[in-house]
């Protein structure tokens, strides 16, 4: 099993200065193991943070990553092992749901 970790960062606020003044984000991982179906077991998470250290013009991915982690909570690894049990789970799911028609 091989999970690889990709950022996006789809949209940013900024003043009228070009102050970056909030960084929406998003970490998806994704498995190299694939479902009976064939489809890649993925897991993501997303939320956004403040940067009103940042400029838009001389922002860079980095200073994004960087700004997600100082402000999130949890360091990189730690969301990365976050997306890794929810892959586990979604390989192993506890419970599964069926309906039924009566």
């Amino acid at each position: 099993m091989a999970i690889t970790y990709e950022w996006s960062f789809p949209n940013f606020e900024v003043d009228g200065s070009d102050n970056v003044q909030t960084v929406h984000w998003r970490l998806t991982a994704t498995d190299s193991e694939v479902d009976a179906d064939g489809n890649a077991y993925t897991a993501s998470m997303y939320g956004s943070c403040n940067g009103a250290d940042m400029t838009f013009a001389t922002m860079t991915k980095q200073n994004a990553i960087d700004c997600v982690i100082e402000h999130g909570g949890q360091s990189e690894a730690e969301m990365q092992a976050n997306l890794d049990s929810q892959i586990a789970a979604s390989k192993a799911p506890a419970t599964t749901s069926k309906t039924k028609e009566f």
